[in-house]
């Protein structure tokens, strides 16, 4: 009788609205679709185009061996006035997430109304790298093979290559027609650390201004690596700079927010912000060229020195232990310069670099 009657009381329920049982599920679903942003799907970018506003967009980059899309994340900021349009990216090796951090802060600060020209924001090339945990853009191709997605740009619209077609796809209907000037964030691989830290072609004076401008810690001048987004700009006539930005998959907050500031700096210099150009007290150190010091053994390597450190010719820099924490080998600076990375893992094979200098 007892469940006659709350069979009754369910299917009145039901009729007159009430929904005992889903009432709850229908509100949560409602709520859901209410706080979702619709976010526009597109082929190709031209924010010339744009009217005054913010903007974000699913630019579809290719397609999986499953047929799934695979979409990079944009946000357009159209400013009031006409002026520069600088380019953001971040996140070419899947690994390197600090970039994506400074995107997202810069976005959320910064709108239509006190920008003079646009910002293009891509937080997140490589998106299979980042699924994949994985510096390198993966392939399903040959069994599955990994390929360093800033080795391939401009990379190709055609042919073979799921990479290259991925990386030609960004760079001719994403990049190079929406950038007058450039920054790719990166940070150092996993298992070691950089500081804030530029690569830039001095050769080029835009681009060293460029780079004193966003307030590094360290400052190396390089005429470019092929394949890498900032050569591939700079040989399309389009200013850029790699900015490192600590070390990877982590969000070391003190970095970002320093790389925040360059950046906004580096528009205040570029017209694009109202303000007045900081001019730190203690310039960058610049140089030239690295020294790499790799273990000769593998072990456990206990770092003697630190980040932005000036070391001269014999200064200790590590010491390898063995598996019983037994002193191995120690390693010595081979010339003067400046610490610019350290290994951050302590774990380390024949053939990993230890130290990185500077000079």
């Amino acid at each position: 009788m007892l469940a006659r009657l709350f069979v009754v009381i369910f299917l009145l329920s039901e009729i007159i609205g009430i929904g005992l049982f889903s009432t709850s599920l229908t509100a949560t679903a409602r709520t859901s679709q209410e706080t979702q942003v619709q976010t526009e799907v597109i082929l190709q970018l031209n924010a010339d185009a744009l009217p005054t506003g913010k903007y974000t967009y699913k630019f579809l980059a290719g397609y999986q061996s499953d047929g799934q899309p695979l979409y990079v994340p944009v946000v357009v900021i159209k400013g009031l006035e006409a002026g520069r349009r600088m380019l953001l990216t971040a996140a070419v090796h899947g690994d390197e997430l600090n970039g994506i951090a400074v995107i997202h802060a810069l976005v959320k600060e910064l709108g239509p109304e006190k920008l003079r020209g646009t910002i293009i924001a891509v937080p997140g090339l490589n998106q299979t790298g980042l699924v994949g945990n994985s510096r390198y853009y993966l392939r399903s191709e040959g069994g599955g093979s990994p390929r360093d997605l800033n080795r391939l740009f401009p990379g190709t619209l055609s042919g073979g290559g799921a990479a290259s077609r991925y990386a030609g796809n960004l760079w001719h209907n994403l990049l190079k027609g929406n950038a007058d000037i450039a920054v790719d964030l990166h940070t150092q691989s996993t298992g070691s650390d950089y500081p804030l830290f530029i690569f830039a072609d001095y050769r080029n004076r835009e681009i060293a201004a460029m780079a004193t401008a966003l307030m590094p810690d360290m400052i190396k001048r390089d005429s470019g690596q092929e394949g890498s987004l900032e050569t591939s700009f700079v040989t399309a006539s389009i200013p850029a700079v790699t900015f490192e930005i600590g070390g990877a998959k982590r969000f070391q907050q003190p970095l970002i927010d320093r790389a925040v500031m360059g950046i906004k700096n580096l528009m205040v210099a570029e017209g694009m912000l109202a303000g007045t150009v900081i001019k730190p007290l203690l310039p960058p150190y610049v140089g030239s060229s690295f020294a790499n010091i790799y273990a000769e053994e593998g072990g456990t390597a206990l770092m003697k020195v630190s980040l932005r450190e000036a070391v001269k010719k014999g200064d200790l820099l590590a010491i390898m232990l063995d598996r019983f924490g037994v002193e191995k080998r120690r390693y010595f600076a081979p010339r003067d310069g400046r610490v610019v990375s350290v290994a951050s893992d302590p774990l380390k094979e024949s053939g990993a670099m230890l130290v990185r200098l500077l000079y």
